[in-house]
């Protein structure tokens, strides 16, 4: 008889029990060898941080397939792209006037098969933050071969056969759905999506009492990624073939000076205007009269900001920050103020800005010290000299 335990709503908030993790660990398994998913959204945080799992699952003969919901632009560029890499087989179903709704993953081995039912999107409240529920379902096989074919029917009544509101990804169906905006990049859905892809686990206050742990960090940039097959199909896409306007975040070596202030990159602004909002529309007021006004990002852009040393717990969080960012033209200068900083965080420390989907949050900042084990693979990623700053000059990096 099949067995089954239940991920309630209250186990992702709080850190108890997450999908992201069972997922995790049934990809490490070597029970099983076919792994089935069929969502009706998906982002680019949780693939993200599965994309190792799903390249070893491959190297070791498993085999894996996706359908896809692309309703209400749920769905990004970059979940499809990494779909793509990292599934032999996908699918997206869309039908007018239907919602495409269903939240199934599976997996099946030669003797046991596991399947996740619940109302758990591919993103990364869906599999990490959200109040959600499902439940789990272990089977025995080959007895209970049958009850898994119900599951399994799931997809097989999907395939366009049987329903042709499903197709297969192809390089022209990819640019259909990038042309009509189908599917969109995810800046552009950060100012309406719940989904969110911090960087911190860090414990957070909430205003009903709740202590909420907030979502995994992406693992490490991946240096020299080889390029995959379906990657090549797709590069001519305008969305995706600008490396830096795919970028999820960025990542700077930082020297907190005396009086707050924090030295930015202008050749990174330069980049990627759209991530800093440069040039800024603003001006500072002088705090001297005869003083010159300089160009200000107004507002200032309001950051969480979480600053790890030499263990898993911050040593600060500031919540709600407001983060002054002021362009010094006669010294061609970005400068941002956190005066909390000063004292805690060494120079050459990395910070780490990621844009935030929390309401009313602009950006999750992390800073990893020098003696935090997490900062080498960030240096690893700042792969961009600044000129100038020193005998050691900082270096900067996108992600």
């Amino acid at each position: 008889m099949p067995e089954f335990s239940i991920i309630t709503p209250l186990d992702q908030p709080t850190g108890k029990r997450r999908l992201l993790e069972d997922l995790k660990s049934s990809l490490k398994s070597d029970e099983f060898n076919e792994f089935t998913v069929i969502v009706a959204y998906a982002k680019s945080g949780p693939l993200l941080r599965l994309e190792e799992h799903l390249e070893n699952w491959k190297k070791d003969g498993g085999k894996s397939r996706i359908i896809i919901g692309v309703d209400q632009q749920g769905t990004s560029i970059e979940a499809v792209e990494l779909s793509l890499s990292n599934f032999d087989e996908v699918y997206i179903t869309q039908e007018k006037s239907i919602t495409f709704h269903p939240k199934i993953y599976a997996f099946k081995g030669n003797k046991k098969a596991t399947a996740f039912i619940g109302s758990n999107n591919l993103t990364v409240g869906g599999t990490e933050m959200n109040f959600e529920a499902a439940i789990e379902l272990q089977l025995a096989l080959p007895e209970e071969e049958s009850k898994y074919a119900e599951i399994e029917s799931c997809w097989y009544n999907l395939m366009p056969a049987q329903c042709p509101a499903t197709k297969k990804v192809t390089e022209e169906v990819f640019k259909e759905l990038c042309d009509q905006n189908i599917i969109v990049p995810e800046k552009s859905l950060f100012n309406r999506s719940n989904d969110t892809s911090s960087l911190t686990r860090s414990y957070q206050s909430n205003p009903s009492g709740l202590k909420v742990i907030l979502g995994s960090p992406l693992p490490r940039p991946r240096k020299a990624r080889p390029a995959k097959q379906a990657k090549k199909k797709i590069v001519t896409v305008p969305p995706i073939a600008n490396k830096i306007d795919s970028v999820k975040g960025f990542a700077i070596q930082i020297k907190p000076h005396h009086n707050g202030e924090i030295f930015l990159s202008v050749t990174a602004a330069l980049q990627k205007p759209s991530f800093f909002e440069w040039p800024f529309k603003g001006q500072s007021v002088p705090k001297k009269t005869g003083n010159p006004s300089y160009p200000q990002r107004d507002p200032d852009p309001v950051v969480d900001i979480a600053v790890y040393s030499d263990s898993e717990e911050p040593i600060l969080v500031l919540n709600e920050y407001k983060l002054n960012t002021v362009y010094y033209e006669k010294k061609s200068e970005i400068r941002i103020t956190a005066s909390p900083l000063v004292k805690l965080v060494p120079e050459y420390s990395v910070m780490i800005m990621e844009p935030s989907t929390k309401s009313g949050i602009d950006y999750n900042i992390v800073i990893y010290c020098p003696n935090s084990p997490h900062y080498k693979e960030w240096v690893d990623a700042c792969n961009q000299e600044m000129p100038g700053g020193g005998k050691t000059p900082r270096k900067y990096g996108w992600f």
